[in-house]
């Protein structure tokens, strides 16, 4: 079952979008047009939504984008219908992973870095 995720920037350049959108595919979501993404992408074959490696992540990444880089925020949509879950006695699911194990996809237009996307994901700390 699909999560989508909609919303709308002002002030974000093309460069920025790039970068959002490149930032998406990463983490396996597809570009559905302007500033809506889907994950799975269509047509994927998985049994369960990796949450904690793919959609949680990018969810992340975004809010960092926002708060970081200023931009007006003016709409937001995250619709869900989904289920995702572990089991390791049936091999169901994934466990969260670190940056270097993450499993990345190839963007569109590689406007955000592999490489900065997994040191960013190794560099979230818990804070106690």
């Amino acid at each position: 079952m699909p999560v989508v995720v909609t919303f709308d920037l002002r002030g974000a350049s093309s460069v920025d979008r790039n970068r959002i959108q490149c930032m998406f595919e990463r983490f396996g979501w597809q570009g559905l047009g302007g500033s809506s993404y889907r994950y799975p992408r269509l047509g994927a074959d998985q049994p369960v939504e990796d949450w904690f490696n793919h959609v949680i992540p990018a969810l992340m990444l975004f809010r960092t984008y926002v708060v970081k880089r200023n931009h007006a925020l003016t709409k937001f949509t995250l619709d869900a219908n989904s289920s995702a879950g572990f089991d390791p006695s049936t091999a169901y699911g994934s466990l969260p992973t670190d940056g270097l194990g993450l499993v990345l996809y190839d963007p569109t237009r590689p406007s955000f870095g592999e490489q900065r996307l997994r040191d960013w994901v190794e560099g979230i700390d818990f804070p106690y």
